[in-house]
């Protein structure tokens, strides 16, 4: 049985089975891009989309999933800077590193 509607991820359409909003992923993703490049990680921003699904976190209402957002901000820093695109995959996978070996 599929879930409802409202609990599903505004790009995706998937159900949102990982609750966290890019509101609390940004600053941990931020930080792991920062090691490696300070001028990227200022360019990482949460991206609110309002939605009936509540982060387990901070309790926000989103509408975006966190594989959705983690693979956004994945190809961003595809474009910038490959080889932390492929530590950024590592660390924030979110069923990532499956969807782009699919796509192989």
């Amino acid at each position: 049985m599929s879930g409802a509607p409202f609990n599903r991820c505004a790009e995706c359409n998937e159900v949102i089975t990982n609750p966290l909003c890019s509101g609390c992923l940004a600053p941990k993703m931020r930080l792991l891009v920062e090691e490696h490049d300070e001028i990227l990680a200022q360019k990482i921003e949460g991206a609110h989309i309002d939605g009936d699904t509540v982060c387990i976190q901070c309790g926000e209402r989103m509408g975006l999933c966190a594989h959705c957002f983690s693979k956004d901000i994945h190809e961003f820093l595809q474009q910038e800077n490959p080889a932390l695109a492929r530590e950024f995959a590592s660390q924030f996978d979110f069923d990532l590193r499956q969807k782009l070996a699919d796509f192989a």
